[in-house]
């Protein structure tokens, strides 16, 4: 598996369990009305110009060279930030503190 795809199924997963996404897929409150933007006048339009437009290209550039080579860019890039000393520093200050122990012990102590 390339690296660009374990990023995307990465942010597949953290968009799938945030906040934003649950509230935005939840199942509609029966008092509330809803509106799907599709069929308005305004925004249906748009919606449907989009999906012409990107659906295509996202297949043609699943198929591109340009995309094998993107791909292979990253992963060289990922390969070299990896052995660099400056990165896995920053790594390292940017993971976050171990939890708290709340044991009876540590309550006992204060």
């Amino acid at each position: 598996m390339t690296t660009a795809q374990r990023l995307e199924r990465a942010v597949g997963r953290q968009l799938h369990t945030s906040r934003l996404y649950q509230w935005l897929t939840a199942e509609p409150d029966p008092t509330v009305v809803t509106i799907d933007l599709r069929e308005t006048y305004t925004v249906g339009p748009v919606l449907r110009l989009l999906e012409r437009l990107v659906t295509p290209i996202v297949a043609r550039w699943k198929q591109s060279r340009l995309s094998d080579v993107t791909t292979a860019l990253g992963d060289r890039g990922r390969r070299l930030a990896e052995s660099s000393r400056v990165v896995r520093w920053l790594a390292r200050l940017f993971v976050p503190p171990e939890p708290e122990d709340r044991s009876e012990d540590a309550r006992d102590d204060r």
